[in-house]
């Protein structure tokens, strides 16, 4: 034992060497804690002395070398997402040869539900519908129940997952509707742009932040609401509540990323990984 310690001793100063291109000095072992061997009746108990030299090291009272101690981490924060996928039941959303949107919405909120808890630990993720159903036969009842599932769910976020479409069929890329209200703002076009991005990095056009005014309501300053049900409720709510138009259904440039499941789970990863950027790096309670 006594030898270990002692080439172990050997090959640190054999380093200090390499390093720093000299012996150390007297004075330079300040850089360095003296310890010594084990007893000489064997008992293993090693003291420290003036015999060896290693480098680092904090010694208790009695001389002995403790446990190191583990760094304890930092958690990481958690979030609470709510994805709704739009549309469902009667309401069928956008529909364009085979494809029917309700459909493409609940099948690509479940691959991002499925994905964002695969692959983080940090999140827990709600849909508002898990299969062709709705809260309220009333279309405005309807989306005022879904905001405030997420308001009850203590949502970070809302995320209503759309496929848009076009008159003439000639529209294409993305885009995310926010609100314009203060309290949500911010955060809100904050995630749009997250979400875009790696959108825009999978080929998608990226048609940007959209904001709207209601044409006929106002608040109670005058200013017109938002016209998007989702983006006002959640503005009510205290809920940042957007809506993601992922593509264009309708049109042959965008058709490639719905054609198949693994076509949508393919975006959806993207999509998963703008959300967690959002809530990691830039999302402000």
């Amino acid at each position: 034992m006594r030898k270990t310690v002692l080439l172990l001793a050997m090959a640190l100063c054999s380093l200090a060497l390499c390093a720093c291109g000299k012996n150390p000095d007297d004075d330079d072992l300040g850089y360095y804690t003296k310890v010594g061997s084990y007893d000489e009746d064997g008992n293993g108990t090693y003291k420290a002395g003036e015999k060896d030299i290693v480098s680092g090291g904090k010694f208790s009272d009695d001389g002995t070398i403790p446990p190191t101690d583990t760094p304890t981490p930092t958690p990481l924060p958690t979030f609470v997402v709510v994805l709704d996928p739009g549309h469902g039941a009667k309401f069928g959303g956008a529909v364009y040869g085979r494809f029917v949107e309700k459909t493409l919405n609940l099948t690509h909120a479940k691959l991002l539900k499925e994905y964002l808890e695969t692959h983080y630990d940090n999140v827990t993720v709600y849909l508002t519908r898990s299969d062709d159903t709705i809260f309220f036969e009333d279309n405005s009842k309807d989306l005022r129940a879904r905001v405030e599932f997420a308001k009850e769910k203590n949502a970070d976020i809302m995320i209503s997952m759309h496929l848009n479409s076009s008159e003439y069929h000639n529209a294409f890329g993305s885009m995310v509707c926010i609100s314009k209200q203060p309290n949500i703002t911010g955060n809100s076009e904050a995630l749009a742009k997250c979400l875009l991005a790696k959108l825009e990095g999978m080929g998608l056009k990226n048609r940007g932040p959209y904001k709207k005014d209601s044409l006929d309501t106002k608040d109670s300053n005058g200013v017109p609401v938002d016209y998007y049900a989702i983006n006002r409720h959640g503005a009510d709510l205290g809920v940042v509540a957007v809506i993601l138009e992922s593509c264009y259904l309708d049109n042959d440039a965008d058709v490639q990323y719905i054609e198949t499941d693994e076509a949508i789970a393919r975006m959806a990863a993207q999509e998963a990984e703008g959300i967690m950027e959002f809530l990691m790096t830039q999302y402000r309670k």
